[in-house]
């Protein structure tokens, strides 16, 4: 199925990429900022705090230890003068041991300063992560949502450029279906051979059959008109002219030609070599809205979008993610089994499921089993003529043209002289053949086809309506209607 065949639910970037995750993006940047802010201004007021005593330290030190000399001096006066000292004495201790106080302080505080130097960092550090990953992913959210807005906006002005509403899918099973045409190859019995999923996968198949193919003893009738979408197989036993090969393939549930086949579902190395018969058929682009995932997924060719004022297209798979990597782990499920079994109960991979559907449906629409039914008796002369006598007359009796010669000529020539046919019944219903003698002893060999409830009409058909087809080598064909005849080219002696 095309992108184009139905109507589908879409989405816009502007849906997808909304302002509200930018406006909470933008709150949580700026409350984990305050958060940083407050713990930077804690850190720096203690920082602050203990470099200020830490200053006072180291010039208060050094000044009493300058008045340590005088007073020292002060007393060998008195002593020598033998005035009372002891209150000098008292403030010199006094003096040392403050002095001794404040570098036990001093030592500590340059300690204390340190530890907190490393502890402010790790104060620091959780918030500081914060507030960058907050500002990272506003500034991620606001380049993506400024990005779908420029896209969205600029495909309204030119649908050329930018990008317009995109697919949307319930779940990747139904994108599967939508965007991928489905391909089986068929044995000349019918059976289910291979399944093609687009060109990315090529899986083994068991029990699986078309019910009914046109029997070999009707492949004439597979160069007919209505019967070129029906499945054949090939027999020379009946024919000269066996059905093609290419009726054993199956596009979307309809009997395909090899060459569009393998047009359609290549195998192929990134290199293009040609592989297993299969040649290279470029892949779609894929761009849709999964609602499973509440994700946008792109193929590899579809994240690059145009854009207004750009030279080249501008990448895109920051916004979308990647439609390969999507169904990679369900290409592995379902390939980690040889072959897929059709007829399994119960569930099955994802690719599995919609490979199983679409056996169905092609099946079903391939199957012949309501027009080819087989069982039909031998007939005599007199009831083969009651049930398609009235066409036999008709083609006896239809206008001669160019086309009409050799056996043909000699078989309308005969008949409408008087000589009668012999006729016989296959085992296919409204299969019949006939044999004519001729002056030389040879015969003119034929069959008729006439679908059963066209047996025995009520009105004759008009001869003029008879069509003489395209002939081979070896036949000639005509209809009239959907009842067809066939005169072999070459007549035969037994």
């Amino acid at each position: 199925m095309n992108p184009q065949d139905n109507k589908m639910e879409t989405i816009t970037l502007i849906e997808l990429f909304p302002p509200q995750p930018l406006a909470e993006a933008e709150a949580a940047r700026v409350s984990t900022e305050r958060t940083l802010r407050k713990v930077e201004s804690e850190v720096a007021a203690e920082r602050s705090k203990i470099a200020e005593r830490l200053k006072w330290l180291d010039e208060e030190i050094p000044g009493m230890q300058k008045k340590l000399g005088p007073l020292q001096d002060c007393i060998l006066t008195k002593e020598r003068a033998g005035m009372d000292s002891s209150s000098d004495k008292g403030l010199l201790e006094s003096a040392k041991s403050k002095i001794s106080e404040f570098e036990a302080e001093l030592k500590e505080t340059k300690s204390k300063l340190t530890k907190y130097e490393a502890r402010a960092e790790e104060l620091i550090k959780e918030p500081t992560i914060a507030f960058n990953k907050a500002a990272e992913s506003e500034k991620k959210i606001r380049d993506r949502i400024g990005k779908a807005v420029i896209a969205h906006e600029a495909h309204l002005a030119n649908p050329d450029i930018g990008l317009g509403p995109i697919p949307k899918f319930k779940t990747l099973k139904e994108a599967v279906r939508h965007f991928y045409k489905i391909g089986f190859s068929l044995t000349r019995e019918g059976a289910a051979n291979q399944a093609f999923v687009g060109n990315f996968i090529r899986h083994d198949l068991q029990n699986g059959v078309i019910e009914g193919m046109i029997p070999n003893s009707l492949s004439w009738l597979s160069g007919l008109r209505e019967f070129k979408k029906l499945p054949c197989t090939a027999n020379r036993k009946y024919t000269n002219t066996p059905c093609p090969a290419s009726r054993t393939y199956i596009i979307d549930a309809e009997i395909s030609s090899e060459p569009e086949f393998v047009n359609l579902f290549s195998d192929v190395h990134i290199d293009g070599v040609r592989i297993d018969g299969f040649t290279h058929a470029t892949n779609a682009k894929i761009l849709c809205y999964i609602e499973e995932y509440d994700k946008v997924l792109a193929s590899s060719g579809a994240a690059r979008v145009r854009m207004p004022g750009k030279k080249g297209a501008v990448d895109f798979s920051d916004l979308f993610e990647s439609w390969e990597d999507t169904l990679e782990p369900f290409k592995k499920e379902l390939t980690s089994a040889s072959k897929l079994d059709l007829q399994a109960k119960g569930d099955l991979p994802m690719l599995g499921e919609f490979i199983r559907e679409a056996w169905k449906a092609a099946a079903a629409a391939a199957s012949l089993k309501h027009i080819f039914r087989v069982g039909q008796s031998r007939l005599t002369e007199s009831k083969i003529n009651d049930l398609i006598g009235t066409y036999w007359k008709a083609f006896i009796q239809s206008p001669w043209e160019p086309s009409v010669e050799g056996t043909y000529a000699l078989l309308k020539h005969r008949c409408a002289r008087g000589e009668i046919p012999n006729v016989y019944s296959f085992d296919v219903q409204g299969h019949f053949g006939f044999r004519v003698r001729t002056a030389d002893h040879d015969w003119i060999i034929g069959e008729i086809y006439c679908p059963p409830d066209l047996f025995a009409p009520g009105e004759a058909p008009d001869p003029a309506k008879l069509t003489n087809l395209d002939s081979s080598s070896d036949e000639w064909l005509a209809e009239l209607g959907s009842v067809k005849f066939r005169i072999r080219k070459s007549p035969s002696r037994t």
